[in-house]
């Protein structure tokens, strides 16, 4: 039988996985999302990805309310 503690320096093996996990712990980059809503400010700026990493942009335009209330429809926003 070929005993692997001939080969490897058990306290070594630990000490270096230790220093490689914290290491890759601090360069591992920020994977946050950012959730950016369009706003009039922001509008012909940001480019936009929605769930089928699709991009678009958005345009602008003022329309007239409907004088009716019920046919103002709600839209909610895509997470």
């Amino acid at each position: 039988m070929i005993s692997l503690s001939k080969y490897i320096n058990v306290p070594v093996f630990i000490a270096t996985l230790v220093i490689g996990i914290i290491v890759m712990y601090v360069i591992m980059p920020d994977n946050r999302k950012i959730f950016v809503y369009p706003s009039p400010e922001n509008i012909d700026i940001i480019q936009y990805r929605d769930k089928t990493n699709g991009c678009f942009t958005m345009k602008q335009t003022e329309v007239p309310c409907p004088k009716n209330e019920k046919d103002i429809a709600k839209i909610p926003v895509q997470t």
